[in-house]
């Protein structure tokens, strides 16, 4: 039986009085099941110290972390001598949690023929009986969204709330048989399968569209240097930039067979601008009608909205310049200039911040669109021309970048090439979209399996 839900008082049994928290008996599962369990009935605590050097002498490691997706990461071999603090074994076939962060879904289960890793006493490891418990099946049931608000009435502590041992095995769970545990992990696993299948095809798609825009263009893959050691000779029509490590590199895209001409970047622009961060110490500034964009907004080929936004006070006294619907927009300073270049074109107005460029182009003789796919598709070569790396973040080098070459077909080319573009795009945000309600409806399906509404 649920405890009664009364407006003012809350009755509970005296055997269910465990501590005198009121948290713990007003906040519960909202949802019965059958077949409860405790969980101290079928987790056994596992605790076997190991020292740096036998981690070392088998070639395993240490937890790095474990996110809220449930995803186990790993520290470097090279970090376990400096590591410091006393380490537990962590075994095939067994589940461990987050004491901090358990109730956002950080509990992992090390399946069965996996390699041990160690872990500090923040990490509590348990093993199961597998002819009772099917270990996936446990670790999602750990994770369902009912446990997780179950485990906030659990927490001790006020800076860092932790879930400690004895109160997570006092938690019950519905555990069914072992077959119908199968059956159900197998149902999910069926679901996500699918899900993945169709986010591998949206990956292709994507892959399609730069194997599509090069052909139509003419443009090849780039023919490899010489690799070997000593003097390496270089023709002068390679030489775009004056830098051995430009010109030695690798050349991804070859343009000597390309069928349409080839122009710089800076003939097709109108404007070229960057932006500003207004004072973030005036509170008249910000949370204003006005959109401001930067590096963390550009997600999306298409922006139609961002997360900040200030006030025409702050355009006026910072001198920004509020860019019109139809512009494109490139990150030019950002650690993900590692290895992306994020583009957009914008389908609102908005300032922009220092991090970010605008640009113009002159539509009598090229398509906005066509520069937008251009710029995303042939993203490496950008930053194979333009990029400059600095001692605390990477950028795009403004003069180089107006230099990259544009294969410039006739608009009426563009103008098949944007549309062909546009309706892969298409087929990749339905293939994303399906992918995501799949994944939604498997674990929607899972809980519904064991939770009774």
């Amino acid at each position: 039986m649920g405890k009664m839900k009364n407006t003012y008082l809350h009755n509970i049994q005296y055997s269910e009085v465990h501590f005198w928290d009121v948290k713990r008996y007003t906040n519960h599962l909202s949802l019965e099941f059958d077949n409860a369990v405790l969980l101290r009935d079928i987790l056994f605590p596992f605790r076997k110290t190991v020292t740096k050097k036998e981690l070392q002498k088998k070639g395993w490691t240490i937890i790095s972390k474990i996110n809220f997706h449930g995803e186990l990461f790993l520290r470097e071999k090279n970090e376990i001598q400096s590591y410091k603090g006393s380490l537990n074994l962590i075994p095939e076939n067994s589940i461990i949690y987050s004491k901090i962060n358990v109730r956002h879904g950080c509990v992992y289960y090390h399946k069965k023929g996996q390699e041990p890793f160690a872990a500090s006493t923040e990490y509590p490891t348990f093993t199961f009986d597998s002819e009772k418990v099917n270990g996936e099946f446990l670790k999602m049931v750990l994770r369902s969204e009912e446990f997780k608000k179950l485990l906030n009435t659990k927490t001790s502590g006020i800076s860092k709330a932790r879930v400690k041992v004895n109160e997570f095995l006092d938690i019950r769970i519905p555990l069914p048989s072992l077959v119908e545990q199968n059956r159900i992990v197998e149902a999910y696993d069926k679901k996500i399968k699918q899900a993945e299948e169709l986010e591998q095809k949206s990956v292709d798609v994507e892959e399609n569209i730069q194997f599509y825009l090069s052909d139509q263009l003419g443009i090849e893959k780039g023919k490899r240097k010489d690799k070997s050691f000593g003097l390496q000779t270089i023709s002068y029509k390679e030489i775009n930039r004056w830098a051995l490590s430009y010109l030695f590199k690798e050349q991804r895209f070859s343009m000597d067979n390309v069928k349409f001409p080839i122009v710089p970047l800076k003939t097709l622009i109108t404007f070229f601008k960057g932006g500003k961060t207004p004072s973030t110490s005036r509170k008249d500034f910000w949370g204003g009608d006005i959109y401001w964009t930067s590096a963390k907004d550009m997600k999306s080929l298409f922006l139609d909205s961002v997360q900040d936004r200030i006030t025409e006070k702050a355009t006026k006294e910072a001198k920004l310049e509020v860019y019109p619907k139809g512009t494109i927009l490139g990150v030019f300073r950002s650690g993900i200039l590692r290895h992306s270049f994020p583009v957009a074109i914008t389908r609102m107005e908005t300032t922009i911040n220092q991090d970010l460029k605008a640009i113009g182009v002159n539509e009598e003789v090229v398509l906005k669109e066509y520069i937008l796919f251009y710029l995303k598709t042939f993203q490496k070569m950008i930053l194979e021309r333009a990029q400059k790396f600095g001692v605390t973040v990477e950028s795009i080098n403004s003069d180089e970048f107006l230099e990259i070459p544009i294969v410039l077909p006739p608009i009426q080319k563009q103008k098949i090439i944007v549309a062909s573009i546009s309706q892969m795009l298409g087929d990749i945000d339905k293939l994303k979209t399906d992918s995501i309600l799949l994944r939604r409806n498997a674990l929607k399906d899972f809980e519904n399996e064991i939770f009774k509404p």
